[in-house]
């Protein structure tokens, strides 16, 4: 699960949030229980379903829900804590323009070749500046690429302080950078839990417990991974039809299902179905 408490990445977001090294994972580390404190976060989350149906999740005590629609979920603690399950930001393919969205219906400009990590940092510039607010000073302390199909391009999980109007912060989360379609517009999907710097070791095993309580139905998640521009039309050719030139593959079941149980639930490789980039037998 995403931010599991014996996982590499839950670790790595625990010790850049108490301002530590990060130098590894000792073996005692390695092999303490994994499971009672988020379990026991778990069971006090209250359920709650976006009024589309198009996902649910849990919500820790004392938090609120701010909005839920159309596969996204975006809640807030009681001391500063934001947590995004499924954002997504359409962005075309050309040179970043700061607080400008891009044409098209797009939420921003930014380059396809850019670098995951340069991205989430133009995604997180851009919504600051959207919102009124400065451009934050990000600094990006692990990226971890997510090996998957072709279908969900350059996915990755990463660990970042930040600065906001009201202080310093953590972030931690995952992002997908999908394929450019047809139209030279790509999808940015992103799960994203912020909390004040002083508190985001504590808050730890409250993210991990809301990010692996993120459902979205099988149908949604494959709508949600379609591209933006619809693709092109498939032509008659000697031989029989096949996809007019600069079509994508369309995602379907299995990337949905890969795109759950690699960035939503963080499984490692040996627990993935070979489909997905895995070891196991799908």
């Amino acid at each position: 699960m995403l931010l599991n408490r014996g996982s590499k990445f839950y670790r790595m977001f625990a010790i850049s949030a108490c301002g530590c090294a990060i130098v590894g994972t000792s073996p005692a580390l390695e092999m303490q229980d994994n499971s009672s404190p988020v379990a026991a976060e778990s069971a006090q989350l209250q359920p709650y379903t976006a009024p589309d149906q198009s996902a649910s999740a849990g919500v820790p005590p004392g938090w609120k829900v701010t909005s839920g629609s159309q596969t996204v979920i975006q809640m807030s603690g009681l001391q500063g804590e934001t947590i995004f399950l499924g954002k997504t930001f359409t962005a075309r393919n050309a040179p970043f323009q700061l607080g400008q969205k891009g044409t098209g219906g797009t939420d921003l400009s930014m380059p396809y070749s850019a670098a995951l990590a340069q991205k989430l940092t133009m995604i997180l510039q851009q919504a600051a500046a959207i919102g009124g607010n400065p451009s934050p000073q990000l600094s990006i302390t692990s990226a971890t690429p997510i090996q998957l199909p072709p279908t969900l391009g350059q996915c990755g999980r990463f660990v970042a302080s930040s600065t906001t109007p009201r202080g310093p912060v953590k972030l931690t989360g995952a992002l997908c950078s999908l394929p450019l379609d047809s139209g030279g517009i790509y999808k940015n999907i992103m799960l994203l839990a912020q909390a004040p710097a002083a508190i985001a070791a504590a808050d730890a095993p409250i993210a991990s417990a809301v990010f692996s309580s993120y459902k979205i139905p099988s149908d949604m998640l494959v709508k949600k991974l379609a591209p933006f521009t619809a693709p092109p039309i498939a032509v008659p050719s000697t031989g029989g039809a096949r996809p007019a030139l600069g079509a994508m593959p369309m995602p379907d079941d299995t990337s949905a299902d890969c795109f759950d149980l690699g960035v939503i639930r963080a499984l490692p490789p040996s627990q993935l179905p070979q489909k997905c980039g895995g070891r196991l037998p799908n």
